[in-house]
């Protein structure tokens, strides 16, 4: 379990650290060098913290029962829709682009102004579920709370750099969660089909990468 928790504290420190340096490295390297470094750190570090997981003391919390494996199973499709309209559509207060934002039409606003954050919360607590033992809990529960407090620390840091009037002008008709959302146009049909085709590739590839195939349970 050592690893696992080094690899824990290490993931927190490389979310942690460059933001409070955010400034300085974005004058020095440019918004794109800056954002690139981040992701690629944020990967390397994600990929480490799940091969020390796979990798922990098995501690069972809980019995294990195949069918919660249906859980995650079924919520990872929504999941793969609201992570794609992440990408899709503009998303100026959260993880995501600003660039062609309306807020006249909001779009995935109505619904969530974090779909990816989002995501990762319902993807992390339907994880817990089928996994009963700590290292699990602590790595897709933590990631799930770390989703949380980054909903409200995004925001922050977007009111810092925008100031309160463009701040307020483009949260207007944004919402943290709102299912009525979805019955105004908060997704379209690209979003759906890129999140079909997202599911189906995690689904095929789940197996190779992680050794798991969440299916034979």
């Amino acid at each position: 379990m050592t690893w696992f928790f080094i690899s824990i504290f290490a993931f927190l420190a490389g979310h942690m650290v460059p933001g409070l340096f955010r400034r300085q490295l974005v004058a020095r390297l440019g918004t794109t060098l800056y954002v690139l470094f981040f992701s690629l750190i944020s990967m390397a570090l994600l990929v480490w913290v799940i091969g020390a997981e796979l990798q922990a003391d098995y501690i069972p919390l809980w019995p294990y029962d195949p069918r919660e494996h249906w859980v995650p199973i079924l919520a990872m499709l929504p999941v793969c829709v609201l992570w794609v309209a992440a990408v899709r559509q503009p998303c100026p207060l959260s993880i995501g682009r600003a660039a062609g934002y309306d807020p006249h039409h909001p779009g995935i606003n109505l619904f969530t102004r974090h779909p990816l954050l989002l995501g990762v919360v319902i993807w992390g607590v339907t994880h817990m579920v089928p996994n009963g033992h700590l290292a699990a809990i602590i790595f897709f529960g933590g990631s799930a709370l770390f989703a949380v407090l980054g909903m409200g620390r995004m925001e922050k840091m977007r009111l810092r750099q925008l100031g309160a009037a463009e701040f307020n002008r483009l949260c207007a008709g944004t919402r943290r969660f709102d299912w009525r959302g979805l019955l105004n146009g908060a997704l379209d049909w690209r979003d759906v089909v890129g999140g079909i085709i997202l599911y189906g590739a995690i689904i095929w590839l789940h197996p190779l990468v992680l050794g798991r195939d969440p299916l034979a349970f």
